[in-house]
């Protein structure tokens, strides 16, 4: 058998290095939103709390403090859904990682 019979071919994919750093920063990405989300729950609960237990909040009246708690509903709702939607193109992007680490 010659030398040139005994390597084996290797197939190489200058892409899997920016895809995995693409995979990275879309995982690092993810967990901001998720901390982001996390923080604005935090900080629904703590203004619902609050309004639980008071008539006024400082000099805000209790329904502007309200519409203030459903502005953090709502940004929290975004949030979510950045969170689910990165998730989702995290997903994607190791799916393609393992596809072409396969490949190779």
């Amino acid at each position: 058998m010659s030398q040139s019979e005994e390597r084996k071919p290797t197939i190489e994919f200058p892409q899997l290095d920016a895809l995995e750093a693409a995979v990275r920063r879309a995982l690092r990405q993810l967990e901001v939103w998720r901390e982001r989300a996390t923080a604005s729950e935090a900080e629904r609960r703590r203004l619902q709390e609050v309004l639980d237990s008071l008539g006024k909040v400082g000099e805000i009246d209790a329904s502007e403090a309200a519409g203030e708690l459903e502005h953090l509903r709502a940004e929290n709702a975004m949030l979510r859904k950045r969170l689910e939607d990165s998730r989702i193109q995290a997903e994607k992007l190791a799916r393609e990682v393992e596809f072409l680490e396969d490949a190779r």
